[in-house]
């Protein structure tokens, strides 16, 4: 691989396909995530994107679920990137900026996730929509305020139509948007104004700052005048359409399947009752029996073990389920919580 993007691809690149990143210390999401991605992705391609050097329980999983493994000599660049961010609020905050070899990888045009989701839906439609509808990028959730402080870079941004504050766990694009040495000349940028980032999210804000502040060639590329234009980023929901705005699991309502199989949210007399669920994230949120959609995150997990062990696992689960959510509420209990964090400062 070089360290940018080729201007024609080489011959292992394939039209389409999905990356997404993990390593041994989520073991358990991982396996969920790729029974539900080969449950309704039998034929897509994936491949994996090491989050560090430990994987060997990931690697492990390859032939299972037909994955291959991206390495790219970028990572070491990219995770210098996250290093000049990083605030040490996380010890591994730079390992997420490996995920930006993605836009010179092994796919034309993809789709990247985090492993601690499920797949609900064929990802065939998600990889093609931004080539299909002219965007650049397409993601899913939005919270200005897990990107962006309060200040004159989100103004502007705002002030220009831009600034969607989109999450990182989860989008599509296409190889060639961005090369490494343009991502590094936006992190000198963002150290520049890095008090008007989200404090914690360094790989988040720096996604957006690239969209917001980004250009690329014109759609017009065979005019003699040629030129650039800003990079253009699209909600799903809004593009496709009978689509949840939000992939985050903590949301109203609960999912089921219709006759038909899809995945739908049920939340009678709110904004996403009836919409389809194309993918769960529990980004955040610790494993527990008590999370959201717990079961459905198990029925996945468990797919390949035998029927008693699930049985005997799901009462398991049951009997634990009113303790947890009970010490979870009382972890949200602002006194608590307050005390808690108190404590662990003083280690």
């Amino acid at each position: 691989m070089t360290d940018a993007a080729p201007d024609s691809p080489p011959p292992s690149v394939r039209p389409a396909g999905v990356l997404f990143s993990a390593n041994d210390a989520v073991f358990d999401w991982t396996v969920a995530y790729l029974e539900s991605y080969r449950a309704h992705n039998p034929d897509l391609p994936l491949a994996w994107m090491p989050f560090d050097d430990r994987c060997e329980r990931v690697a492990a999983l390859a032939d299972d679920y037909a994955f291959t493994t991206y390495e790219d000599p970028a990572f070491e660049r990219l995770e210098a990137i996250g290093r000049t961010l990083d605030l040490g609020l996380t010890a591994y905050g730079p390992r997420w900026f490996r995920r930006y070899a993605a836009f010179w990888g092994p796919f034309e045009r993809f789709v990247y996730q985090d492993c601690r989701q499920l797949v609900l839906c064929d990802l065939t439609e998600f990889v093609g929509a931004s080539e299909q509808y002219g965007f650049d990028l397409l993601h899913f959730d939005c919270a200005i305020d897990q990107v962006y402080e309060p200040g004159p870079v989100r103004r502007e941004f705002l002030r220009r139509g831009r600034g969607r504050g989109f999450m990182s766990g989860q989008w599509a694009s296409r190889r060639g948007l961005f090369d490494l040495e343009t991502l590094e000349r936006f992190a000198e940028e963002c150290v520049a104004v890095r008090e008007q980032m989200n404090p914690r999210n360094t790989d988040q804000f720096f996604l957006n700052y690239c969209c917001d502040a980004g250009t690329t060639v014109s759609d017009e590329a065979n005019d003699e005048a040629g030129g650039e234009r800003p990079i253009v980023t699209g909600h799903f929901a809004e593009v496709l359409g009978d689509l949840c705005r939000d992939a985050w699991v903590r949301q109203p309502g609960r999912v089921y399947r219709d006759q038909a199989g899809v995945a739908r949210r049920w939340d009678h007399g709110g904004i996403d009752h009836g919409k389809r669920v194309p993918i769960l994230h529990w980004a955040g949120l610790p494993l527990s029996p008590a999370m959201p959609e717990a079961e459905l995150f198990y029925s996945y997990r468990n797919r390949r073990d035998g029927a008693g062990r699930r049985s005997i696992d799901a009462l398991r689960r049951r009997a634990s389920r009113p303790l947890l959510r009970l010490a979870d509420k009382a972890r949200r209990q602002r006194q608590i919580n307050t005390l808690w964090h108190r404590l662990r400062g003083r280690r």
